[in-house]
């Protein structure tokens, strides 16, 4: 299913790079796609065995300790780029790139270009760029900085309302700059919504398990909207992060026990 927010691809639409002169490619209109993924069977409490018998073989496998919790981090180039952690065998955090913003083979140093970030923290991170475009697609204002290391080559940041909406490889304006690829629904039984937090649910499947957050966090990201909000969802005083994009699950993360630092509660 596609949802077409703008049907202008046949217009003559130039993107002008203000400091070359010169046309930029033009990126697909903006768009939000529904994809099927295996990742919505995934919950949380499964064992590693169990994820990889639902997602296949990890394309990249990270382990670190957190204290005394063994981590382990497992990435799938699916559909729909998915991470899941593991904190001592047990998955407590599932991520679907929904932006796609972790292409590969982008240089390390412009990785620190984080997703959201402003570009007053990415100049503190990277410094002044070496060439500043800017754009009109779709009548979306994008900046791009372009930033270039000796051996590293060239690397763009894009910036959508002054935050990072994607990084790329070179002066090239990535196709999929305004797509947005979102989990099809988890499969359910007898019509009914899973009985278990999954990628895909809807925000109201989550509120008709467990009621109104603890605390939950709106913002806009790369024209979607979206939040961050905490439920109770153990008997016992447990509790989980969801990550929303257009009301659809994207993330949601295991907090165990809410901490008692104010900050944590949105306070």
């Amino acid at each position: 299913m596609t949802r077409t927010f703008a049907m202008f691809a046949s217009a003559a639409i130039v993107g002008l790079a203000l400091t070359t002169g010169h046309a930029a490619e033009v990126p697909f209109p903006p768009q939000v796609n529904f994809v099927a993924t295996p990742a919505n069977q995934l919950q949380l409490g499964m064992t590693g065995d169990d994820v990889l018998r639902v997602m296949g073989k990890a394309a990249k496998e990270t382990d670190f300790a957190d204290g005394s919790t063994q981590m382990r981090k497992l990435e799938f180039a699916a559909t729909i780029p998915a991470q899941v952690v593991l904190s001592d065998g047990k998955v407590s955090r599932v991520t679907l790139d929904a932006f796609r913003m972790d292409k590969d083979a982008l240089p390390s140093f412009i990785r620190r270009a984080w997703p959201g970030f402003a570009s007053s923290v990415v100049r503190r991170a990277l410094g002044e760029p070496s060439a500043v475009l800017h754009h009109k697609f779709f009548d979306v204002e994008v900046d791009q900085w372009v930033y270039a290391r000796v051996g590293e080559g060239e690397a763009s940041v894009f910036f959508r309302a002054d935050r990072v909406i994607a990084r790329a490889v070179g002066r090239g304006v990535p196709a999929d700059l305004f797509r947005v690829e979102l989990p099809s629904p988890p499969d359910a039984e007898g019509e009914a919504p899973p009985l278990a937090p999954r990628v895909g649910m809807t925000e109201s499947n989550v509120k008709e398990l467990y009621g109104a957050p603890l605390y939950r966090v709106d913002y806009v990201f790369n024209g979607q909207a979206a939040s961050h909000a905490v439920y109770q969802t153990g008997k016992q005083g447990t509790f989980t992060g969801f990550t929303v994009v257009d009301s659809v699950v994207t993330e949601l993360e295991d907090l165990g026990r809410m901490p008692t630092d104010p900050s944590f509660q949105g306070r």
